[in-house]
């Protein structure tokens, strides 16, 4: 059975971005799916470029200065807001990321989501992965919003959901990941706009596509 151009655009979506944000590999995208992709994104190529740097020289200074035995955080960002997910040993290591991942360039705001604890497990991260496309692939099948627009992080079957986005958006966008099976708690790191400052939005971004 041939499968509908609409299933199937939205299928190499999932799997180009559940690669991409999960750090397996270099992936180039190419063609319909990178400009797809490109097109529906609320940022500017300049931004998304912003963001992707702000995740790798957090992270490499974080790799730098503590153990991965001790401490396992992960930096998301989106719109140069860094959120920050994991496990470490303490409050104390938890304040000192926050004040590293703030003083990265361009950060302009840091949403510390860290927990105290031992770090999670390999399993843990599977569970993880596999809840994140879950999710993803529930936000694609809802034709009322841009999935492509909303990053989704997940840490021990808690999801975070990153985006531009209005508030009928938002809570459409949580209800959807929180009737995920195996969702302990959403929740929301959203950049909030009215529906007029969303059109402005995007009438900007795709004048510059």
């Amino acid at each position: 059975m041939k499968l509908p151009f609409k299933h199937f655009y939205s299928i190499l979506c999932l799997v180009l971005v559940t690669i991409s944000s999960n750090g397996c590999f270099p992936v180039v995208a190419t063609g319909i799916v990178a400009t797809a992709v490109a097109v529906t994104d609320r940022r500017t190529a300049g931004i998304i470029v912003e963001d992707e740097t702000i995740e790798l020289k957090s992270l490499k200074s974080i790799k730098n200065k503590y153990s991965k035995k001790l401490v396992s955080v992960s930096v998301t960002s989106f719109n140069r807001t860094a959120l920050l997910t994991g496990w470490v040993p303490n409050e104390g290591v938890s304040e000192e990321i926050n004040d590293l991942v703030s003083n990265i360039a361009n950060v302009r705001e840091v949403i510390n989501e860290i927990s105290i604890g031992p770090v999670a497990t390999t399993t843990t991260y599977a569970k993880d992965s596999i809840l994140t496309t879950k999710v993803k692939a529930s936000l694609i099948d809802e034709n009322s919003i841009n999935a492509n627009a909303i990053k989704v992080k997940t840490e021990s079957n808690v999801v975070f959901l990153m985006g531009i986005v209005t508030e009928r958006e938002s809570d459409l966008a949580a209800d959807i990941a929180s009737r995920v099976v195996g969702t302990l708690r959403v929740v929301k790191a959203f950049e909030i706009v009215t529906e007029e400052e969303l059109a402005e939005i995007e009438a900007l971004v795709g004048a510059k596509k």
